[in-house]
């Protein structure tokens, strides 16, 4: 029953969601795919960094304690001690979140509905940890400082529209998720 429910809310909200967030409510294919294949490509060259799941995890939470350094992080196993030394857990947890990530842009292309489907589940997830609205933004903001790092003249315009437009996609959808819209 409640699969069947949020496809009817998905069907009547989705493509105004999706137009929305991956550029604007005019977006066509061709945009799309642009938009698409830009942050997978910028992707493919992050990962080409020696260790990228450890260097983007480590720089991803580094930029977010920067970013918010009085926010409540409780919801974590591990704490700022813990990131500062490089404690297993840490980089358990980081090296996670970078396969996360890997996983979703994996999934980008033509079906958007997968995706849909996994950051909806993955927002409940992140509810029951306690994860809020306003940790995504923060987390959003961390990656495009990474990945501007990481990209170097690389971080063009388009590569950061891009990255927004997908990231808010993905994380306005995981909200959905965490509050069951």
């Amino acid at each position: 029953m409640q699969q069947s429910k949020r496809k009817a809310t998905k069907n009547n909200f989705f493509p105004l969601l999706f137009f929305q967030n991956l550029l604007t409510s005019t977006m066509d294919a061709c945009a799309y795919f642009e938009t698409v294949s830009e942050v997978y490509d910028s992707w493919e060259r992050v990962k080409r960094v020696e260790n990228y799941q450890e260097t983007v995890g480590i720089a991803l939470f580094d930029k977010m304690f920067m970013l918010a350094p009085d926010e409540e992080w409780g919801m974590f196993t591990w704490n700022r001690e813990d990131f500062q030394n490089k404690d297993e857990k840490f980089m358990t947890f980081a090296k996670k979140f970078v396969r996360m990530l890997d996983m979703a842009i994996d999934m980008l292309g033509p079906d958007m509905e997968i995706v849909e489907e996994q950051m909806y589940e993955l927002g409940g997830a992140h509810q029951r940890y306690g994860v809020l609205p306003v940790h995504f933004d923060i987390m959003g903001r961390a990656l495009a400082l990474v990945l501007a790092d990481l990209l170097g003249d690389r971080f063009t315009a388009t590569t950061k529209s891009s990255w927004k437009s997908v990231y808010g996609f993905m994380s306005t959808t995981m909200i959905q998720g965490s509050v069951g819209i």
